[in-house]
């Protein structure tokens, strides 16, 4: 006789898959049931987040003052032909890597 498929089972079945990175047919071999019965559960299950063990899409966040913390110091790039460039702590990398490209033929 096959094991019932009631939505407990279903469901830490589909924990399961998630705990161990079991592909959809590696699943159906653990369980016994075909792929397409487990997408047809996970879909039936997918209204409720907490029914697949997931956590909320929140997550705690602590908010930290630093505004008495000293500031980072510039970054000072020197390039082969001796060319100075002081870079801001908040630089654009995308900026600074144009800039360089544009000056290495005379660097």
């Amino acid at each position: 006789m096959k094991p019932p498929q009631d939505p407990e089972r279903m469901r830490k079945l589909l924990v399961q898959r998630e705990h161990h990175g079991w592909t959809w047919p590696e699943l159906s071999r653990h369980s016994g049931l075909p792929v397409w019965k487990l997408h047809a559960w996970r879909r039936r299950l997918a209204g409720s987040k907490a029914a697949l063990g997931k956590s909320p899409p929140f997550a705690q966040v602590e908010i930290v003052d630093r505004s008495s913390q000293p500031k980072p110091s510039p970054l000072e790039v020197v390039t082969s032909s001796g060319l100075r460039i002081l870079v801001a702590p908040d630089f654009d990398p995308a900026h600074l890597r144009r800039l360089l490209q544009t000056l290495a033929p005379g660097c």
